[in-house]
């Protein structure tokens, strides 16, 4: 694996209409710092990851430039790009500035993500290099139920064998491409990057996450996110 180069698209694109907030939730702070600025800081911070590429809503271009690209200036962030109507389309907008690199490796994260750790990160990046699709996920601890008109249990799912998806989802980046182009040619819509890649029958290895590494959906998870964050400047 000498030589081989690793990138972030970062998907930050969303509108956020859950948080019921006229500012995305991308940009809301948390300790005085908008939620997508502490999600790229932790990029920033990785020695092995050579770029990280912000993929944005053309709406919140202002927005981000202002609160992000003039404030911040990080090293790794040199370009970005505008994302489309669904995740997916964003995630291709992103993957089409790293087309030369067939051969290297991409993760991609959810710009609302901004408690992913370092030892998670470095977990990733050491999965790929032995892996070519690796996907964080934890495992679920909750009994689940399956039902079919939500009133009604049909029955109850082994949990042993679910897992939950998180971000950063890790491919070779000439495999993601094929499975985003493949996506679009089938107008197949995944949930995330890992389904697109299972469609080409790609193997996509677990590499465990976090508990904390929560994506920030509703008010309640803000307040979590900033506890967790002041929690860890202090300690």
């Amino acid at each position: 694996m000498a030589g081989t180069r690793f990138f972030a698209v970062i998907v930050a694109a969303g509108v956020g209409e859950r948080m019921n907030c006229a500012i995305p939730k991308q940009y809301l702070p948390i300790l005085g710092k908008p939620v997508l600025a502490h999600t790229l800081e932790v990029f920033e911070r990785c020695a092995e990851i050579e770029e990280v590429i912000p993929v944005i809503n053309p709406f919140h271009e202002n927005l981000f430039v202002t609160q992000i690209w003039e404030r911040y200036r990080y090293r790794k962030m040199r370009r970005y790009v505008f994302g489309g109507e669904r995740r997916q389309d964003s995630v291709y907008q992103g993957l089409l500035m790293l087309k030369e690199y067939q051969d290297d490796f991409v993760l991609v994260h959810d710009g609302v993500r901004p408690l992913l750790d370092q030892e998670t990160l470095q977990r990733c990046l050491g999965a790929l290099k032995e892996y070519e699709a690796i996907c964080c996920a934890v495992p679920c601890i909750d009994t689940l139920k399956l039902t079919e008109d939500g009133k009604v249990i049909r029955e109850t799912l082994d949990r042993r064998r679910i897992w939950r998806a998180q971000t950063p989802q890790g491919f070779r980046i000439g495999i993601l491409w094929e499975a985003l182009r493949l996506a679009e040619q089938d107008g197949f819509w995944g949930t995330d990057d890992a389904s697109l890649v299972e469609r080409l029958g790609k193997p996509v290895h677990i590499v465990i996450g976090s508990e904390d590494n929560l994506k920030i959906t509703t008010p309640q998870d803000l307040v979590f996110a900033e506890e967790w964050l002041r929690w860890r400047r202090e300690s």
